[in-house]
């Protein structure tokens, strides 16, 4: 349920009740819970951010792209489900990041070189 838009519904008076009964059914901690509504929050564990601000190229690149570019780069890193592949991940924004490169996972199939 997208909660920004029931709210804005409900006060234009447009939620019908079926609806106003599901909003005012559902619980916080139910709310936000998936992965894809959860990318805005997504942050690096510090020992993470080291391992890339060693990097002096790669930090100063990354810190150049837009915050759009940031986030969805980070949460690419940080939605691994394994411990290997998350480092694999990092690793890989370390080095296109040093070589002035965004992610090919992040690069429009026309723009890769």
């Amino acid at each position: 349920m997208n909660i920004r838009r029931a709210r804005e519904l409900i006060a234009e008076g447009r939620m019908r009740p079926a609806g106003l009964a599901a909003f005012e059914a559902r619980t916080d901690d139910r709310s936000a819970i998936y992965a894809y509504e959860q990318r805005h929050a997504a942050k690096l564990e510090p020992d993470e951010e080291r391992e890339l601000r060693a990097n002096a190229p790669a930090w100063k690149y990354f810190q150049s792209r837009p915050p759009s570019y940031r986030k969805t780069a980070i949460w690419w890193v940080v939605s691994a489900k394994r411990d290997e592949t998350r480092r694999k991940r990092l690793r890989t924004l370390i080095d296109d990041s040093a070589a002035g490169r965004t992610l090919r996972q992040l690069t429009p199939p026309a723009k890769r070189v």
